[in-house]
């Protein structure tokens, strides 16, 4: 059985709403399929602006939200990838799937084409 796993990776200012772990918790149960959440965050405030300096960071060190999805079934995983675009929008950057497996991947980016992605 093929394993499937994305990496979601939003930007500040990138998804709808609030991410909420209690919501990814219950996506998780009801889709059958594991959540992860890691908030990463390095901007810091300077002369009355949040501000990031970038370009020397390694794309995982760079504020942002991850939600890794994992799962064994293609339906399930499916159904839950298009869930959380329907809640927080599909990733909006180049990068905004880089960690994921290929089969993971490929239904991630397959589901942006109707969910409003690139």
């Amino acid at each position: 059985m093929t394993e499937y796993i994305v990496k979601l990776r939003y930007y500040p200012g990138d998804p709808l709403e609030q991410i909420k772990e209690g919501e990814l918790k219950s996506l998780s149960r009801k889709h059958g399929v594991q959540i992860s959440y890691e908030k990463i965050e390095n901007r810091q405030m300077k002369e009355g602006l949040l501000m990031e300096n970038t370009l020397d960071k390694q794309i995982e060190e760079i504020s942002q939200e991850v939600i890794t999805v994992s799962g064994d079934g293609e339906g399930k995983f499916s159904d839950c990838i298009q869930a959380l675009y329907e809640k927080y929008r599909c990733p909006r950057t180049v990068y905004g799937l880089l960690g994921s497996n290929e089969a993971g991947e490929k239904i991630a980016k397959g589901l942006m084409n109707f969910f409003g992605g690139w």
